[in-house]
């Protein structure tokens, strides 16, 4: 029969011991912790403990829960319309288009695209935009938010028809009757 060196007896000890605390661990090796509701705006698809971190609104800037700040240096679109819109293209002088996402072209699920003074968002899939009022996207621009006005705006419909509308305010579009 063999004798075992010490330090061998010693560390399958150690090894025993600390293999036995971690399965006494009541959080649990696969336990992800989280928002088990399905309709909050954080719902975490792949938690197996609710943590009461649940949230059920979006603030301005479409942030759940947030707090409205995350929004700072965004300059928003908005719309006031009675009929769907299919897509939208407008211009945006003095200042340079860094992105354009969110509102309710994002909801959606049209495409935006952009160039440094161009925002063009359209549908695939014949989405629309409903009738409403609300944000229709938020762009970020470098240059003097005081300054930006959106032009040259041109709305349609699903079979691509013009839809008329005016600029309020340099930065929201409502729809002629």
């Amino acid at each position: 029969m063999r004798n075992f060196p010490i330090t061998y007896l010693i560390a399958v000890i150690v090894f025993f011991i600390l293999g036995c605390e971690s399965s006494n661990n009541s959080s649990g090796p696969n336990e992800v912790r989280g928002c088990l509701d399905n309709t909050a705006c954080n719902f975490k698809s792949n938690a197996t403990v609710n943590d009461g971190s649940c949230a059920y609104e979006n603030d301005e800037c479409g942030v759940c829960d947030g707090d409205g700040s995350s929004c700072e240096g965004l300059w928003n679109v908005y719309y006031d319309v009675s009929v769907p819109i299919a897509g939208f293209q407008f211009e945006v002088n003095e200042g340079n288009i860094i992105n354009a996402s969110g509102g309710a072209a994002t909801e959606a699920g049209l495409s935006v695209s952009i160039s440094s003074s161009t925002v063009l968002a359209f549908s695939f899939s014949g989405a629309t935009i409903p009738p409403g009022t609300g944000t229709l996207i938020s762009l970020e621009i470098t240059g003097d938010s005081n300054s930006f006005c959106i032009k040259d705006l041109v709305l349609s419909n699903i079979v691509g028809d013009s839809i008329p509308a005016i600029i309020e305010n340099c930065n929201t579009i409502i729809y002629l009757e």
